[in-house]
């Protein structure tokens, strides 16, 4: 009999051995296709663990963390809660319920949690990180910067509290403050390439465009396939005159991401500004055809078009640019520069017009108006026009001066005088020959 019960209890003893190595071998397969990235694997293994054994902590926790991973931020919380009902002191999984109620928008839920992890243990840096990501989210700067500042103190080299204090800086508009955390950042982690992008964009906020540039080139030298960095380095390349940089730029884009419509507009652009004007054309097609709601593109494929003296085309994309979007002054202006080319004088009195309804203080739209006016000998409408742009600037001396020039003609030397004076007074020397000439 004895025998029998010592029997039994060997047998019961291996069984709970062969269970926990089937315990231990799935949780170490779980977390490694875990680190591996591969979800959908790492799930389906979890869960024959939960199944297997269900008073495993460890488990829900890991399995919090895959759904976390995989966008599912209700069903993490419910494991990371499971979690803390069995181990009730397991920070981490309040760290990260916090972090899922955060993506969630329940501010108040992660605040707890985070509270609860920091009672817990008062010396975890990313919890404080955490916890200062919540207070920007909520729009509280003095709170965020101090939980950013303990990070910081209980990780010198935690990247991602510099990243974060800066950004905190930076949306209060403390720019400088942001590039000298960066900085900081920098020394400490040289090789860290959203240190150098952040600090671009900073020195891009100050108008530093070189040093901009320069901290894309390094952090690209690092991240080479970062494409929002790419992008902006593009673009200061285009606003800086460097059109091959840009194009430069732009073709790795579109190795990246093929059907990218900005990539194709900013492109498009640095090759009009060369006069590669049919590479222009290319390119502003593909970004209407990637995006078809893209007016801007249709407004400079018609000025590309109009560049190479086909302005039937350009008229269509103009009109095309005034259906998407009918508020588009520009569509309006570089129209009528296309009628005018083919001596569609009324036609591009209307369009100009229609630019100074949706623009009326725009100098540049008025004086083209008041030009054509006058080329048609309509002196007096002419002269309306060049009494509107100074009524917007009563200092502006071409405007003064062609006011005049128009009163001449209009036999109302009078007026005329009037302007050639004024004109004169604010250092005009054309004004005065005209005085001289015209006024006795």
């Amino acid at each position: 009999m004895k025998k029998s019960v010592s029997f039994l209890l060997c047998f019961l003893f291996i069984a709970i051995a062969y269970s926990q190595n089937i315990v231990d071998s799935l949780q170490r397969e779980g977390v490694s296709m875990l680190q591996q990235q591969q979800f959908d694997k790492a799930l389906v293994t979890f869960n024959k663990l939960i199944n297997l054994q269900p008073s495993n902590a460890e488990a829900y926790y890991n399995r919090g963390i895959v759904h976390a991973s995989m966008g599912n931020m209700a069903l993490a919380i419910a494991d990371y809660s499971k979690t803390i009902e069995l181990l009730p002191k397991k920070t981490e999984a309040y760290v990260n319920r916090g972090s899922a109620y955060s993506g969630l928008k329940q501010y108040k839920q992660a605040l707890d949690d985070y509270n609860k992890a920091i009672e817990l243990n008062p010396k975890i840096a990313e919890v404080y990180n955490n916890r200062g990501y919540l207070y920007r989210l909520q729009n509280k700067p003095d709170e965020a910067m101090k939980d950013f500042d303990k990070a910081i103190v209980l990780n010198p080299k935690y990247s991602k509290a510099y990243i974060n204090k800066a950004l905190a800086n930076s949306e209060s508009g403390k720019h400088k403050e942001a590039v000298e955390i960066l900085s900081t950042l920098i020394g400490l982690n040289p090789n860290f390439a959203p240190a150098y992008f952040n600090r671009a964009l900073e020195y891009t906020q100050l108008g530093d465009k070189r040093n901009a540039l320069n901290d894309y080139d390094k952090g690209l030298s690092l991240e080479p396939g970062d494409v929002p960095a790419l992008y902006s380095r593009a673009h200061i390349r285009s606003e800086s005159g460097d059109n091959l940089g840009a194009i430069k730029d732009g073709t790795a884009l579109l190795k990246l991401d093929p059907n990218n419509a900005k990539v194709f507009y900013l492109r498009a652009d640095a090759q009009y500004n060369l006069k590669h004007y049919k590479e222009a054309v290319d390119d502003y097609t593909h970004a209407v055809e990637s995006k078809p709601e893209y007016w801007e593109a249709f407004i400079h494929r018609g000025n590309a078009f109009d560049m190479m003296g086909k302005y039937e085309d350009a008229l269509k994309d103009y009109y095309k640019a005034t259906e998407l979007h009918p508020e588009a002054v520009e569509s309006y202006e570089q129209r009528a520069v296309a009628r005018l080319a083919k001596n569609d004088v009324t036609g591009a009195l209307s369009d100009l017009s229609k630019a100074m309804k949706i623009a009326p203080k725009d100098i540049k739209i008025i004086e083209k108006r008041a030009i054509l006016w006058a080329a048609v000998k309509d002196y007096k409408t002419a002269a309306e026009d060049y009494s509107k742009i100074l009524e917007i600037d009563a200092a502006n001396i071409p405007a003064l001066n062609s006011r005049g020039d128009l009163y001449v003609k209009l036999n109302n030397k009078e007026q005329a005088c009037l302007d050639y004076r004024k004109a004169e007074a604010l250092g005009s020397g054309a004004a005065m020959s005209k005085r001289i000439f015209n006024c006795k």
